[in-house]
């Protein structure tokens, strides 16, 4: 059995990564390089998986957070990705039920005529799909949708159609991945950037830097791949791929308010002035709303949220539903995306492919994948991994179909059977976060809440620390708890129990966890919009 993913465990991997003959080296731990590392790893390659921030801290936590089946690209004409995407929702749904729960998504008619294509366009995405039974769509009249979604504008609203979709939690989904790797035998290191590619003629040298403890390694490996995202054509730079920009990055934002201010009871479709669709979801206590589809430049850690970006969301849902109209001042936490899109000459940022594309480069071996989307990671990994298996002449086949994902292993009602009686939502959001791991957790001596955060115990922090890696307190709050995004107070109740017990266990200086404390403090007030309406 791998040891626990501790601080421990990150050095003894840093001191393993110059001695060890690697058959691969994965650059990137979002949900793309996670997969190819699992995938690897389980077919017996020795692997290692580094990441220059926090895994999930780019793109893949910053996803709309749904596991779609492909509904959207039927209308355009893509069958073959409807069927992939259909086919990989329900790998995932044995792989992690915790973390694929079925949504009803609402999408409002405007007419006979918008109706019925909407029916005959499900009738035919279930045909091709094979959707189970229990998720199929229905069709509601006027009456029927506004007695199940009352919050819509009823005033021009013909009916709605509804069908099923899977809401995630995407940074958990990657962390459950990571752990997966590990557990497989892959090493796994995060806040470690590469900072040189040295390629030779059976080997790759790669130079690293800890972000963290400020060492310099060196590792090698018969072949690397690129899946940095958003900086795959910086990473291929390094390697002196040829081939200039193959990227066109695009941005998506979405907007947190509490759920009282939009009581929505399923994800509803919205439609913007420019006729895109968008998105509310009820999430515990809060609803987001989602997403816009815009050009952006250079990769950045942080996208802007800006004050156009936030009105076009508000509008659309002011277009849908009754009530007071929503307010920047009632947005109490944000986040934007970029989307690693291949460049595609003439198109707007919605009309790209999200197809994956794997690219080598002839002269580096340098394997680089891009493209693509969460739903499909697993099949995407699985198409680099055979191509690596085919360089390293290594046989074995994959399965990451069929080994769940860690805490995947019981459906989440028979995890929370068997939990005891613990402070109201505190059950249910650990189930929904850790699935199986949850009962492990609740086992630890810290079964009391942090001061501050009711819901969140303390045994859940010192699993945190203790087995996934949190280093930082962004690390705690925004990627393994979800505090930054979902609570109404963006964890702040709690941060300064959370940083003393961080400090405790990672043996932080008094000034280095003041430094922390502040950092996210003034993270968390970048993700709220000011009275301008935007951030920058």
């Amino acid at each position: 059995m791998a040891p626990p993913l501790s601080p421990e465990t990150r050095e003894a991997t840093l001191a393993r990564l110059p001695v060890e003959r690697l058959d691969l080296l994965v650059i990137g731990g979002g949900i793309t390089g996670a997969g190819i590392a699992r995938d690897a790893a389980l077919r017996g390659l020795s692997v290692a998986l580094v990441e220059r921030t926090d895994f999930a801290a780019g793109t893949s936590s910053r996803s709309s957070k749904l596991i779609h089946g492909g509904v959207r690209y039927l209308e355009q004409g893509d069958v073959a990705l409807v069927r992939e995407s259909a086919a990989e929702r329900q790998v995932l749904r044995r792989l992690a039920p915790h973390l694929t729960a079925p949504l009803r998504m609402v999408m409002p008619t405007y007419g006979r005529t918008m109706h019925a294509k909407l029916a005959v366009g499900l009738w035919t995405f279930e045909k091709i799909a094979s959707v189970p039974a229990d998720e199929r769509h229905a069709m509601w009249s006027r009456d029927e949708a506004l007695r199940h979604e009352p919050t819509l504008d009823g005033s021009q609203l013909f009916g709605a159609a509804v069908f099923t979709e899977y809401l995630t939690d995407d940074a958990r989904l990657v962390l459950a991945t990571v752990k997966g790797a590990h557990a497989a035998g892959a090493l796994c290191v995060n806040h470690v950037a590469v900072t040189a590619l040295e390629p030779g003629a059976t080997e790759t040298v790669v130079r690293l830097h800890d972000a963290l403890g400020g060492g310099t390694y060196r590792a090698s490996a018969r072949v690397v791949v690129n899946a940095a995202g958003p900086w795959v054509d910086e990473v291929r730079a390094l390697a002196g791929a040829h081939g200039g920009t193959r990227l066109h990055l695009t941005k998506g934002i979405h907007l947190v308010v509490p759920h009282d201010r939009l009581p929505v009871r399923h994800a509803v479709v919205m439609q913007t002035r420019d006729r895109r669709s968008v998105f509310a979801v009820p999430r515990d206590d809060a609803t987001y709303i989602g997403t816009t589809d815009t050009d952006h430049g250079p990769p950045v850690d942080h996208p802007e949220v800006s004050a156009e970006d936030a009105e076009y969301l508000l509008d659309a849902a002011h277009r849908c539903f009754t009530g007071r109209p929503l307010a920047p001042a009632d947005v109490t936490g944000t986040w934007a995306g970029l989307r690693p899109l291949l460049h595609e000459e003439g198109k707007r940022p919605s009309e790209i492919s999200r197809k994956d594309e794997i690219m080598v480069d002839a002269a580096s071996g340098l394997v680089s994948i891009a493209g693509g989307k969460l739903t499909t990671y697993r099949r995407m990994a699985e198409r680099v991994v055979d191509l690596v298996c085919a360089r390293l002449h290594h046989r074995t086949p994959c399965r990451t179909d069929s080994v769940p994902l860690p805490g995947g292993e019981r459906s989440p009602e028979d995890v929370a059977r068997a939990l005891p009686t613990l402070p109201p939502g505190a059950a249910e959001r650990l189930v929904r976060l850790y699935g199986a791991e949850a009962q492990a957790i609740v086992a630890r001596r810290d079964g009391e809440p942090v001061p501050g955060l009711p819901a969140v115990l303390r045994a859940e922090v010192v699993h945190n620390l203790e087995e996934e890696l949190a280093l930082t307190l962004e690390d705690l709050l925004e990627r393994r708890t979800r505090l930054l995004l979902f609570d109404p107070h963006q964890g702040l109740d709690g941060l300064e129990a959370v940083a003393s017990m961080a400090a405790s266990r990672l043996g932080w200086t008094p000034a280095r966890t003041a430094a922390e404390v502040d950092g996210y403090r003034a993270l968390a007030a970048s993700l709220r919009l000011a009275e301008t309406g935007g951030r920058s």
